[in-house]
């Protein structure tokens, strides 16, 4: 089974028939749409946010015929459950693999990148440069991330050589606490006498499936961010690689715009009118908040005590559908109901 295969056949586990097979290709292609947002957090998914770029709507398609062929998922493609034999795979595929505990796609899906981009083209410069050869072709054609680095090396505070020194040092620290082999990453970097490999080329080498190499690569990279922003004062080189890397907060537009109008303390009810839009599209937007806004409260919009009692029942039940959640819960509206599940995955209130 292919590592890809066994992620899906994980998150539709999660998501048990209460969502389509489409919502799980939005979720591995990190979809900026309210209700994919809702879905990473909701169904406790967002580890795979936008972790596989390569992935189409075909080929997607392709491996879902194909885990129905084998017995490994039944039930039509708006209901499909796992089977006992496609949980027995995909714990099989992970107890080789393992299940990518440090992987982040949520949180570093726009972060770890671009510090990629930009570790790969330092390694190659600073690696030249130690050997005074100037003729080499930057591995990356980004001309942003070709002046940054420019001007990284020129604002590092180091001599050439002691730049190769420090920089080798600090890529063999931040290796050496992480969880995959450390090929993952070093053999895609290019350097003096040395061409990086691509994808492709590094499963080759290390004999990995090429999901399996893939996913292996984003875990190591994904642990080696959390360790330079855990670290970053050992790490100086590293943590200027990562330091103006900015990624706001991942709104949709339009519930950007519902925040602008609830800061000045505007109601559901006004900033509906407002803006002429629907309340219900109002109340989604304030679900999204929720989700990815630790500092948003949501006290203007349920009391304690209502609050409460839908954390009570969710967790008693387990269930995430909601229409269960309000025949149990009858003086609260749908809207409460996912503004609380909705706060209690993404952050505190």
């Amino acid at each position: 089974m292919e590592c890809l295969e066994a992620v899906m056949l994980c998150m539709l586990k999660e998501v048990e028939g209460e969502r389509t097979a489409s919502s799980v290709f939005h979720l591995l292609k990190g979809k900026k749409s309210a209700q994919t947002i809702q879905d990473a957090h909701l169904f406790k998914l967002d580890k795979w946010f936008q972790t596989t770029p390569f992935l189409t709507m075909e080929l997607f398609d392709r491996m879902v015929e194909g885990l129905q062929a084998s017995g490994s998922l039944q039930g039509e493609r708006q209901r499909l459950f796992v089977t006992a034999e496609g949980t027995n795979k995909m714990r099989a595929a992970f107890e080789k693999t393992g299940e990518f505990p440090q992987l982040s796609g949520w949180k570093l899906a726009g972060t770890a990148p671009v510090f990629f981009s930009r570790l790969q083209l330092a390694v190659q410069v600073v690696s030249h440069l130690a050997y005074k050869d100037r003729t080499y072709y930057p591995i990356t054609r980004d001309e942003g991330v070709q002046q940054w680095v420019k001007q990284f090396v020129k604002e590092s505070g180091f001599e050439k050589g002691r730049l190769a020194a420090e920089l080798h040092r600090e890529i063999r620290f931040v290796l050496e606490e992480q969880p995959e082999h450390p090929d993952c990453l070093l053999l895609r970097f290019s350097g003096y006498t040395q061409t990086g490999k691509t994808v492709q080329q590094t499963a080759d080498i290390l004999e990995m499936e090429p999901t399996e190499y893939w996913f292996r690569f984003l875990h190591s990279l994904h642990a080696v961010v959390q360790t330079v922003m855990e670290k970053g004062s050992q790490l100086p080189l590293l943590k200027h690689l990562l330091s103006d890397i900015t990624v706001s907060i991942p709104l949709t537009e339009s519930a950007r715009k519902t925040a602008a109008y609830l800061h000045k303390g505007k109601t559901i009810e006004e900033v509906a009118a407002a803006r002429r839009l629907k309340k219900a599209t109002i109340e989604d937007h304030v679900v999204e908040l929720a989700l990815n806004d630790p500092h948003f409260s949501i006290r203007p919009f349920i009391d304690e005590q209502k609050e409460a009692e839908v954390l009570k029942a969710g967790g008693s039940s387990g269930v995430r559908q909601l229409k269960p959640l309000k025949d149990q819960l009858p003086n609260h509206s749908y809207f409460e109901i996912r503004l609380v599940l909705a706060k209690e995955s993404g952050g505190t209130i």
